[in-house]
């Protein structure tokens, strides 16, 4: 599935990038997303045994947008 907002958080993942951003992403994919209490938004998907946890308040760094893009790619069966 080709999807320009994965494309642009895969080609920046250091972006100044909101959880609504990741948010809509992971619906296009069917994940699901539960905002605990606290301070992260989790994204699940049966296909996927981990999960990928993102902060609400604070800034969205690489290393989360990273997690959700290589997510999304074993979803894919893009990456092992």
């Amino acid at each position: 599935m080709h999807n320009k907002r994965l494309e642009a958080l895969r080609a920046n993942p250091g972006g100044e990038w909101r959880p609504a951003d990741i948010e809509i992403t992971a619906s296009q994919y069917a994940m699901k997303f539960r905002k605990v209490t606290g301070t992260h938004v989790v994204f699940t998907h049966p296909s996927v045994p981990d999960c990928v946890a993102v902060p609400l308040k604070k800034k969205i760094r690489s290393v989360h947008v990273k997690a959700f893009v290589a997510m999304v790619d074993r979803m894919d069966g893009i990456a092992p």
